[in-house]
Formats: structure tokens, sequence, C-alpha cells
């Protein structure tokens, strides 16, 4: 019986998004709600609805060193898929010239150590927040809704920090970060 309300459960939650998605809205991520339910969870990934990546992330307590050019940030039970920038190239170029990005996405910088890390909007198309972690993931700063038209400020080069992730703007609000959050790193 509880099988079969799960397996009824996650069938709606899944036409619900494709609902929201279809009429425009992107919906939060389902991780909380798997999280929070382990049978849900178990009988979603028995299904076939979610796969074992999906509940390694769901379940992940520390994180792995960054050594893939995509990878999963978990943000209080929130998960964000994210493209790695860990060579000097990737993090020079960034998010310029692109013009839309995914809610639930991002992009992570990457450095060697703790240092003042400066960021700016040179041939940013659209707003995004900046969060900036320590070498624990740890978030030491958040920059929200940062301007393309704010070039040449920089932003971030007042705090130590090793990792940067930028996302649309507004999102990590909607997320509840806030400094003092814990982080942890996945690698795809």
């Amino acid at each position: 019986m509880k099988k079969i309300l799960s397996i009824i459960v996650i069938i709606f939650l899944f036409t619900v998004a494709s609902l929201l998605f279809w009429v425009g809205l992107s919906p939060r991520t389902f991780s909380k709600f798997f999280t929070i339910y382990p049978a849900v969870n178990e009988t979603a990934v028995e299904i076939g609805l979610l796969s074992i990546k999906d509940q390694r992330v769901s379940q992940a307590a520390t994180s792995e060193p960054v050594s893939s050019t995509q990878g999963y940030l978990v943000i209080k039970k929130n998960i964000l898929g994210v493209e790695v920038a860990k060579d000097s190239a990737s993090r020079e170029n960034g998010l310029s010239n692109r013009r839309i990005l995914r809610f639930g996405q991002g992009m992570l910088f990457a450095f060697d150590k703790m240092s003042p890390q400066s960021f700016w909007m040179k041939d940013m198309f659209m707003p995004i927040d900046m969060i900036f972690f320590d070498n624990n993931w740890k978030i030491v700063l958040i920059e929200e809704n940062l301007q393309p038209d704010s070039f040449p400020k920089i932003f971030g080069n007042n705090i130590d920090s090793q990792y940067v992730l930028e996302i649309n703007a507004w999102e990590s609000n909607s997320y509840g970060l806030k400094v003092g959050d814990q982080a942890i790193f996945l690698n795809k």
C-alpha cells in the first residue's frame, strides 16, 4: 500500500511539474520532497523516475574535490547543476555573452586557494547573483541582482573565497540562502 501511494504521489508531482513548465514557470527542485520522504525516493529509483545519481546527490554528506567540468551543488536541500570553470580561460569567459541561464543551473568558479576573487559584469547580458564560498564550502558573501550595466564595478575582491557560484538574479533569495550556509559539491 505504501509503495502504491508513493507511485501515485510521484506521478502527481511530475504531472504538476510538467504543467508548470508548460505554462512557462520553472518549479523549484523536488529534491527536498525526495529527501524528506525516503520511501518515495526509494520507489522513484525502483520504477526508474530517479536515477541512482539523483539518490546519491540527495543523500550527500560531504563535498568531493572539484575534478570535473560539471557537477552538483547542494545547498539547504536544493540541488543545482553547475558548469565548473577551473582553469583561467574558462574562468575569464564565465557566463559572458550568454542570454539565458535556466533556473537551478549555474556556473561554479573553482580556484586553487583562498584569496580575494575579483568579478565583474563584462559582456554580460543578464542579471545574476554571485555566491562566494570559503575552502570548506561555507557561504561568506552573497551579491544579489548584479546588473550588466554595473561594469566595470568589481565584486568579491574584499573577502577571501575559493569558490564562486553565479546563478540567475534573485535565485539565491528564492532558495533562502544566507552567509554561513553550508554547501556540498559533487562531481557529475
